[in-house]
């Protein structure tokens, strides 16, 4: 039998931005406020990982 990888982010959940919003605190260590400045324009569902992930590279952006 052969071994199969499965990559974690094939095996996480995904959730929707209000369903993330609503556990931003404990999930990213940030408020809402930047959670709506962070996800704005986007839509779907993404995983935590993914949308840590996403949040860290909207923070280095700064202000233009």
């Amino acid at each position: 039998m052969a071994n199969k990888t499965i990559k974690k982010s094939e095996t996480e959940q995904k959730f929707t931005l209000e369903k993330l919003k609503q556990n931003c605190r404990k999930l990213f260590g940030i408020s809402e406020s930047t959670f709506f400045g962070a996800t704005y324009g986007m839509t779907g569902k993404y995983t935590v990982t993914e949308m840590k992930t996403y949040i860290e590279e909207w923070k280095k952006k700064g202000v233009k």
